[in-house]
């Protein structure tokens, strides 16, 4: 300053707010929206959610890890670590999920599933989009500015993060993809999740399989298999 007087910018923007002397601006409006904050479904395969995350490593830098979650009963269906975050490795883990649930990629396998992902560039981009509806999906996108709206993914992230990442050093890709296919079968199996009533994502889904008197289609896992129909299960009787 001219009169060499040190002085906090802190102090400067308080006393310029004081006198009025901060240029105007408008605030963000948030309008109203019909979203009910409430994103849980009652059975499993009505909604999906997708995203991504980077993840440090030291010899290949930042890594991509792409997930797909159940909105049901959290549990993470499928995974895809990949150093590229574009919208050919997003379909990656969405294939992954799909196969473990209903058995193959052919065309309208995950019919009557709604996907929830965000604008991002790699899920709005038209093979990403062309491929949902390949298999039979309809895009729900989450809010802009809300990633509320896609919390299922969002928080399963999280707990990724809290329990393999924070305080850990990778040195490569395939390290990160060891830790989370370590990951992925323990918090499927053991983690206990609040709104399953404290039961691990694999538990929700046998009890209500139980529930349902459905048994499983031939060569899926009981505890995976998702919403079936006759041509891909029976029921018990």
């Amino acid at each position: 300053m001219r009169d060499a007087i040190r002085v906090s910018a802190k102090r400067v923007l308080r006393l310029m707010r004081e006198h009025a002397l901060l240029s105007p601006h408008r605030a963000r409006q948030r309008n109203e929206t019909a979203h009910d904050r409430h994103i849980i479904t009652k059975a499993p395969n009505l909604m999906w959610a997708t995203d991504a995350t980077q993840i440090t490593t030291v010899q290949d830098g930042k890594v991509w890890l792409f997930g797909v979650a159940e909105h049901w009963n959290a549990e993470l269906l499928g995974w895809h670590v990949t150093k590229s975050g574009t919208r050919f490795e997003a379909t990656q883990a969405l294939g992954m999920a799909i196969r473990q649930q209903f058995g193959h990629l052919s065309a309208d396998a995950a019919r009557g599933v709604a996907l929830r992902h965000d604008h991002g560039s790699n899920f709005m981009a038209d093979h990403f989009q062309k491929q949902i509806r390949f298999w039979g999906m309809a895009p729900s996108y989450a809010f802009v500015a809300e990633p509320e709206t896609n919390g299922v993914i969002e928080r399963l992230f999280r707990t990724l993060k809290e329990q393999i990442v924070h305080g850990r050093i990778f040195q490569t890709i395939d390290e990160v993809r060891d830790a989370v296919r370590a990951f992925a079968v323990r918090y499927n199996a053991e983690w206990l999740i609040e709104k399953n009533g404290h039961r691990s994502p694999l538990d929700m889904r046998a009890a209500w399989l139980d529930q349902m008197g459905w048994t499983a289609p031939n060569g899926i896992d009981v505890p995976r298999c998702g919403r079936l129909n006759p041509q891909r299960g029976s029921r018990s009787r």
